[in-house]
C-alpha cells in the first residue's frame, strides 16, 4: 500500500533532515580534503607536465565537486516536480557510476604498474571494468524508480523516493565485486612484497595506498547496500553523498601521494655529491648501479603509471 507523498513526508521528517545534513557533511569533507592538499596539488598538478595522471586528477576533483554541489542544490531546494526529481534520480545513479569508473581507472593503472605492466592482466581488468559498468546500468534501468517531488511540508525540501524498491541496492553489487577483485590483486602484491621485498619504496607506497583506497570504497558501497535493504524509507538516501565524496577524495589522494613521493625521490636522486677531489656524482647514478635491471623494473613501471 503506497503512502501519499505529504503523509510520508510528515512521518519521515526527522529522517529526511538527517539525509540533508549527511549530504552536506560529505561536501564539507570533500572541501576540507581539497584545502589541506591544495599546496601538493599546485606543486604536482598545476606546475607539472600535461600527463594522464594530471588529467585524471583534474577530472576526478572537478567531477566530484560539481556532483556534490548539484546534490546540495537539489537536496535543499524547495518543492520540485516529479519530472525534475525523476531526472535527478537518473542523474544521481549514472553519476555515481561515472565517479566510480573514473577512480577505478586510477586503481587499474596502479595494479598494471604493480604487476610489471602485464598486458594480459590489463586486458582482463579492462574487461571486468566494462562488465561492471554494463551490469550496473542494466540493473538501474530495471530498478531506478520514478522520482517523487515532495512539496514543502514543514520546510521539507529536496527529492526523495519513498517508493524506491529495495532491489535498487543491487546496482552496487557489480561495483562491490569489481573492488574486491582489484583489492585482492593488491593484497597479494603486499604479501609477495612482504616475503620477497618490494624492490622500491615507490612500489611499496603504490600497493599500500591502493589497499587503503579499496577498503574505503568497499566500506562506502557496503554501507549504502545495507542502508537500502535495512534502513527506514526516510533514510534510504542518507549515505548517497558519500558515494561521490569518498571515491573522488581517495582517487585524488592516490595520485597526489604517488606524485609527491616520486617527485621527492627524483629530487633526492639529482643531489650532487661533492668529493674532496672536486668530482661530482649524481645520486641517481649511484642508485642505478646498486640495483640490477630486474630490481629497477617495478620503479620503471610506477614511473610509466604516473606518467612522469
Amino acid at each position: 500500500m503506497s503512502v501519499a507523498p505529504q503523509s510520508w513526508a510528515a512521518m519521515a521528517k526527522s529522517d529526511l533532515i538527517l539525509t540533508e545534513y549527511s549530504v552536506l557533511a560529505s561536501l564539507v569533507l570533500f572541501l576540507y580534503d581539497h584545502a589541506i592538499t591544495f599546496d601538493a596539488e599546485v606543486m604536482n598538478i598545476w606546475r607539472g607536465p600535461r600527463i594522464l595522471g594530471k588529467l585524471l586528477f583534474l577530472w576526478t576533483r572537478s567531477f566530484g565537486l560539481s556532483s556534490l554541489i548539484i546534490e546540495i542544490t537539489v537536496t535543499f531546494h524547495g518543492s520540485l516536480s516529479n519530472k525534475v526529481c525523476t531526472a535527478f534520480l537518473w542523474w544521481e545513479a549514472v553519476s555515481i557510476l561515472i565517479a566510480n569508473v573514473s577512480v577505478d581507472i586510477i586503481l587499474l593503472a596502479r595494479v598494471y604498474a604493480a604487476y610489471n605492466r602485464n598486458k594480459q592482466l590489463l586486458y582482463g581488468m579492462v574487461g571486468l571494468q566494462l562488465t561492471t559498468a554494463v551490469a550496473t546500468l542494466v540493473i538501474q534501468v530495471f530498478y531506478v524508480p520514478a522520482g517523487v517531488g515532495l512539496p514543502s511540508v514543514d520546510n521539507l525540501t529536496g527529492c526523495f523516493a519513498p517508493s524506491a524498491p529495495r532491489n535498487l541496492a543491487a546496482s552496487l553489487v557489480p561495483s562491490l565485486a569489481n573492488e574486491v577483485v582489484l583489492c585482492l590483486f593488491m593484497i597479494y602484491k603486499q604479501w609477495d612484497g612482504y616475503r620477497n621485498g618490494f624492490g622500491s619504496s615507490q612500489l611499496k607506497l603504490l600497493v599500500q595506498d591502493s589497499i587503503i583506497y579499496c577498503f574505503c570504497i568497499l566500506a562506502v558501497h557496503l554501507t549504502n547496500l545495507l542502508v537500502f535493504y535495512l534502513a527506514p524509507r526516510g533514510l534510504v538516501l542518507i549515505a548517497i553523498g558519500w558515494e561521490f565524496a569518498i571515491p573522488c577524495t581517495m582517487g585524488c589522494r592516490l595520485l597526489l601521494n604517488m606524485l609527491n613521493h616520486y617527485g621527492s625521490a627524483s629530487g633526492q636522486r639529482t643531489i650532487l655529491l661533492q668529493s674532496h677531489q672536486n668530482a661530482s656524482y649524481l645520486l641517481s647514478d649511484m642508485r642505478m648501479q646498486s640495483h640490477s635491471k630486474d630490481d629497477m623494473l617495478p620503479v620503471l613501471a610506477v614511473k610509466e603509471c604516473i606518467g612522469r
